[in-house]
């Protein structure tokens, strides 16, 4: 069982929502690529530093991955034979149908663990029982251009 740190709408919709309205107020016409372009330019600047963000994402990432690809064109088919990610962690850490609350979600995980986990951390608990994810197991994932 998947446990650790699960997003849910209650939590992020308020969130997801202001987005929404600041870049629909800004005049954005594709929001959901907005937030994406912004979690891209933060993941460059962090690798100009040495710093893996994509990797930062943790038990996210997989879920992540699978909002930008879908955003692109790749299908759910494509998605997963590339990356072989499993769907039961893709599923777990996706707020199905609020891909800005599931990017939200994965930014607020990324910045609590950012001061208390090394940085290029790449294994990941996904419950209390020890069942975990190393990111560096999957070679066709996003990775940063160190």
């Amino acid at each position: 069982m998947i446990n650790n740190f699960l997003p849910t709408l209650k939590k992020f919709q308020s969130a997801e929502q202001q987005y929404i309205e600041y870049f629909t107020a800004k005049g954005e016409k594709d929001i959901l690529g907005k937030v994406i372009s912004n979690m891209k330019g933060t993941a460059e600047i962090q690798a100009s530093q040495g710093v893996d963000a994509w990797l930062g994402y943790g038990i996210y990432l997989p879920a992540v991955e699978r909002i930008f690809a879908l955003h692109q064109g790749e299908s759910e088919t494509q998605f997963y034979q590339r990356t072989a990610y499993p769907k039961d962690v893709v599923t777990a850490y996706t707020i199905t149908g609020h891909e800005i609350a599931t990017l939200i979600a994965a930014d607020k995980y990324s910045r609590i663990h950012q001061q208390s986990v090394s940085v290029n951390t790449a294994q990941w608990p996904l419950n209390d029982q020890g069942r975990e994810i190393n990111l560096n197991d999957f070679p066709n994932r996003l990775k940063a251009n160190l």
